[in-house]
């Protein structure tokens, strides 16, 4: 459910805001910052080296060497 609230933004953040999503959408556009800020997504370090890949894993149902 929406809540309603006051936001105090500096001039030029609100003429930067006008200018980006119109003053129609000027809440939907003040929530998606938000969001993207607020509710990021944990990094993983899976990936971070180019030859860390997930080719030859080994599968579970698979015999494990002995």
């Amino acid at each position: 459910m929406p809540v309603k609230t006051t936001l105090l933004l500096k001039e030029e953040v609100y003429e930067r805001l006008i200018k980006k999503a119109g003053r129609r959408r000027l809440s939907s556009a003040v929530n998606e910052i938000l969001e993207k800020e607020l509710f990021k997504p944990k990094r993983s370090m899976f990936g971070v080296d180019p030859w860390l890949t997930t080719e030859g894993l080994r599968d579970e149902d698979e015999p494990h060497e002995q």
